[in-house]
């Protein structure tokens, strides 16, 4: 009887890992292309796959939270570190050269770092500060709003009662304001407040309708106007004198008498007798004039940054100009430096002025602002973008927020990658990406990440990457879940491609951020060590076979070495290796590669030291073991003169590998183990 036999060869796992329910979808190329099930591996260019990069070991971290990249000058790049309740600068090498405790944040977990120019701003919900590197110093200062010749602060103002009315006892020196509501407290005092646009300083709390203020600008007068017809107007109206250009508020009308009160809003001298004074539903002569005290008025605003009122938990930058967002009292609103100064946010109708509104479909709470041409608006109810990718101009004018998408966006900072944007959905259990697309017309669009491999994400906490300056031909996005794995998502021609891969990564420990630095991927790692708890500053790389390593080419038991390529400090000391100390692993079991070679496992004494060590010469690798997996899914290979009829499982299976360390193959419940070669 004739017997057929057909061979499958999978060389393609673009996909890498997807979800277990494709077990019966084997006509599906997804599948063709993708692994049952992995672990600490990575997709290449090539669409195989190899171990994922090992961790040198660079420092031992305190609080540490999250890390950024800053390049404060041309050609200077640094780690900035942060930590619960400071800020750690480090080199390349991870030395550490600058630190600082004098924050506003106890928890460095949602902190944010926006770096312009020399000076990163870095901040929070509880207060803004700035990190200035001046000629190889660094210093950290508290963010300071310009200030104007008249001594008025240029800080964006906010309405945040806007149905109460406020009065001032006088226009100068020494007043009380005066609220028809009880909305004032203690935490009112040393902030300013504007009454018609003009800034009186708190200086006291008298009771939740009364506070104490000195005048820093003559605030502006009022008058009580005789008119021909007061039928022509309405309380709260805005009027304007047709000769004078005077603009007021009416506070005050009584039609009997013909009379109204006004606030100035602008031309003190108030309006001429003679002169017609319109509003909006029409305009009547003014007969008469005279000058009253400061009236109540809502024409009134705090400021929208402040101890009281909370600060930005979210920044950018854009043509030139700071963006801050995400405020606790206004969660819709987004305030934009001014052309002049990013610390200038004084608010026009002037090309070069700031801007501050409250903008978005159906009150957002924005998120995210990053620049990619366009101005990017993430939203905890969409993906919005303020169009100046062709005329590369802000100004108070083309600010025009338009929605692209209603997918969301979580607090979870989102990285840029080729011309486009990876973000954490607002459900915190999905990634996607907003992306430029179009040949002649460029329109924004948002396309999910995780629809085939949602298993792998878990309430991701970071995301990190990719490294676009490395000189890798891989590049990824990492996610950093909050059970301590990472997720690392990879691609084949460019990210808007279908064949997006994700593969899970883990180590002995727990992942806690991640971030591309120094042309490469470093990240945040809790590692338990002799009972307790050890955060480290750890760093992929290729030339890494083992997680935390170290290593040194030494053949004396007392040399003192070099490690990663330059000297490096522990608890205090130097490292010494081969009978002295590893000092960042004692009491662990560890595993000693040389050349390529397994020279075995061994345990680290309490004090640093290694019993049993053999003496050889070569570089030596010092570090923890990790695992790396790839199964493959079941595949239809047929022996039978009834093909088309019958499935049978794989009867022999053949694996090509090029230059690797020890494996284990699994197959029908056997086990073979192929040791370590080079080819």
């Amino acid at each position: 009887m004739a017997r057929i036999k057909k061979t499958e060869i999978q060389r393609d796992f673009s996909f890498m890992e997807i979800r277990e329910d494709f077990l019966e979808s084997d006509d599906l190329e997804i599948r063709q292309q993708s692994l049952k099930a992995a672990s600490n591996i990575r997709s290449l260019a090539t669409r195989a796959f190899e171990n994922r990069p090992g961790l040198y070991y660079e420092r031992t971290l305190g609080s540490a939270r999250q890390i950024y990249e800053i390049r404060p000058a041309a050609g200077l790049k640094y780690a900035l570190v942060i930590n619960d309740g400071s800020i750690d600068v480090l080199d390349d090498d991870g030395d550490l050269i600058f630190s600082d405790s004098g924050v506003s944040w106890a928890d460095g977990s949602n902190v944010w770092a926006e770096g312009f120019r020399e000076n990163t701003f870095i901040g929070s919900g509880d207060g803004i500060h700035v990190l200035n590197y001046d000629n190889g110093t660094f210093s950290l200062q508290n963010f300071v709003f310009e200030t104007g010749l008249s001594g008025n602060i240029r800080q964006p103002y906010w309405v945040f009662d806007k149905n109460v009315t406020v009065q001032p006892s006088a226009t100068t020196g020494a007043i009380t304001l005066t609220a028809n509501q009880p909305i004032f407290s203690t935490g009112h005092v040393g902030l300013r407040m504007r009454y018609a646009r003009r800034e009186i300083e708190i200086t006291g709390f008298v009771s939740s309708f009364v506070l104490q203020g000195t005048v820093i600008d003559a605030l502006p007068p009022s008058y009580v106007l005789q008119v021909s017809n007061a039928d022509e107007f309405r309380l709260d109206d805005a009027v304007v004198g047709a000769d004078t250009n005077f603009q007021g508020q009416i506070t005050y009308i009584d039609t009997a008498t013909s009379i109204i009160n006004v606030v100035t809003l602008s031309f003190f001298d108030g309006p001429d007798v003679g002169e017609n004074l319109s509003g909006p539903s029409g305009s009547t002569e003014i007969t008469g004039k005279a000058l009253i005290p400061p009236q109540p008025t809502t024409v009134w605003d705090e400021p929208l940054m402040s101890d009281l009122r909370g600060w930005p938990r979210s920044a950018g930058t854009a043509a030139g100009r700071l963006v801050f967002l995400d405020f606790e009292a206004a969660q819709d609103a987004v305030a934009v430096s001014s052309a002049r100064a990013v610390t200038d946010f004084d608010v026009g109708a002037g090309d070069d002025d700031a801007i501050a509104r409250s903008v978005g479909d159906n009150a957002p709470r924005w998120r995210h602002a990053i620049n990619m041409g366009d101005l990017l608006l993430l939203a905890d109810n969409g993906v919005y973008f303020v169009p100046t990718r062709d005329n590369g101009i802000l100004t108070p004018s083309t600010f025009n927020v338009i929605k692209v998408d209603e997918t969301g966006a979580s607090n979870v900072r989102p990285v840029r990658v080729e011309d486009g944007v990876v973000f954490v959905e607002a459900g915190g259990e999905s990634v996607s990406a907003a992306l430029l697309d179009g040949n002649v017309y460029l329109k924004w669009s948002v396309r999910t990440m995780t629809r085939y491999h949602s298993q792998l994400i878990s309430s991701p906490v970071a995301l990190c990457g990719p490294s676009l300056a490395t000189g890798a031909a891989e590049k990824y996005i990492l996610v950093v879940n909050a059970d301590g794995t990472i997720a690392a998502l990879s691609w084949q021609e460019n990210i808007r491609s279908e064949q997006i891969g994700f593969v899970p990564w883990n180590t002995e420990g727990s992942f806690i951020a991640a971030a591309p630095l120094f042309d490469g991927y470093w990240t945040i790692v809790d590692r338990t060590i002799q009972g307790g708890t050890v955060r480290m500053l750890e760093r992929f790389s290729n030339e890494a076979f083992l997680d935390s390593a170290v290593e040194g080419d030494s053949n004396s038991l007392s040399d003192v070495l070099e490690v990663n390529g330059g000297s490096f400090e522990a608890n205090g000391g130097p490292l010494t290796l081969n009978g002295a100390r590893i000092q960042h692993l004692p009491g662990e079991e560890i595993s000693i590669y040389s050349n390529g070679w397994d020279v075995g496992d061994f345990d680290v004494n309490t004090d640093g030291t290694i019993t049993g060590e053999p003496v050889f010469s070569g570089t030596r690798q010092y570090g923890l073991k990790f695992s790396s997996l790839a199964a493959p899914w079941p595949r239809e290979i047929v022996e039978s003169p009834r093909i088309g009829t019958l499935k049978a499982r794989i009867l022999g299976v053949s694996i090509s590998v090029q230059d690797t360390l020890g494996f284990h193959v699994k197959l029908n419940g056997y086990e073979s183990r192929v040791h370590a070669y080079n080819v």
